[in-house]
């Protein structure tokens, strides 16, 4: 069984520079990934790890943020438990429950979603995640077509073709994301979701009636007219992946196209539900 290196990642501000570290680190072959409340968590098995992977992190952007790693090697015998250890299932009540395939079946969910994280990101584990599915739970998706804009591991796109959308794109910039998802759909026996590799752009043209965006604060500002367009009129667009204190400036970007629903926060992170007037 393969040794692992694992690389403890400490990022501050934590986003954008989370996502962007992780996303460059997939690239680089690490495995898998665990967010933290400092930063996350990568592995990459020993044999594949090279000192390069510490200059990605070393040298992030400092307009983005600053960002510090240390290293300690896992022996094989001890990766799948400690992983394992650090994913554990979430739940939103009795709605749901995410979890992956080596965690039993537990009774008594309405929806029992299995998402296998790989190369990439968006498990419900993140708070911006389980803000939007939490949304997706009483917002009314039966027969509607949804677009999962920024899908990483399929969990929403998913979670809305168990809720019977009529419909359901799940995008992403990363291919190795949209390969995930694919898998996670197997795992949850979920056919008829359309699966895409594309930036916001991608939504040109299109006519959704719910348009989830999990995207940071400045790539939602830069693709606001894409977002706005791609929303049908008495449709819902609910974007987060940004900070509480961002929430306001994103509602003043959506313009008056849109009618404020609702804001909600889970500690530093918020959520953005709005409705595109008729």
């Amino acid at each position: 069984m393969n040794d692992y290196v694992e690389l403890t990642v400490t990022v501050s501000p934590r986003q954008p520079g989370t996502d962007l570290l992780i996303s460059e680190l997939a690239d680089a072959g690490c495995e898998s990934f665990a967010e933290t409340a400092e930063g996350f968590q990568a592995w990459i098995p020993k044999d594949q790890y090279k000192e390069s992977l510490l200059s990605i992190v070393n040298q992030l952007d400092t307009e983005i943020g600053t960002a510090s790693v240390k290293t300690e090697v896992i022996e094989g015998q001890n990766w799948n438990a400690e992983w394992e250890s650090s994913y554990q299932p979430v739940t939103i009540g009795h709605d749901l429950i995410i979890r992956a395939p080596f965690h039993p079946k537990t009774e008594g969910f309405r929806f029992d979603l299995i998402i296998q994280p790989q190369q990439s990101f968006g498990t419900g584990h993140h708070p911006t995640t389980l803000l939007i599915a939490e949304k997706l739970l009483t917002l009314p998706v039966s027969e509607r077509y949804i677009i999962d804009m920024g899908c990483g591991t399929g969990v929403l796109g998913i979670l809305a073709s168990m809720r019977n959308a009529s419909k359901v794109d799940c995008v992403d910039i990363e291919a190795h994301a949209v390969e995930n998802a694919k898998e996670n759909a197997v795992h949850n026996n979920m056919g008829g979701i359309e699966f895409a590799v594309g930036d916001t752009t991608w939504l040109r043209g299109k006519s959704a009636d719910v348009v989830l965006a999990n995207i940071n604060k400045n790539v939602l500002t830069a693709a606001m007219d894409d977002l706005r367009n791609s929303v049908k009129a008495g449709g819902d667009l609910i974007m987060s992946g940004f900070f509480t204190t961002d929430a306001e400036d994103l509602v003043k970007c959506a313009g008056n196209a849109f009618q404020l629903i609702e804001i909600k926060s889970s500690g530093e992170w918020a959520m953005v539900h709005l409705r595109k007037n008729g």
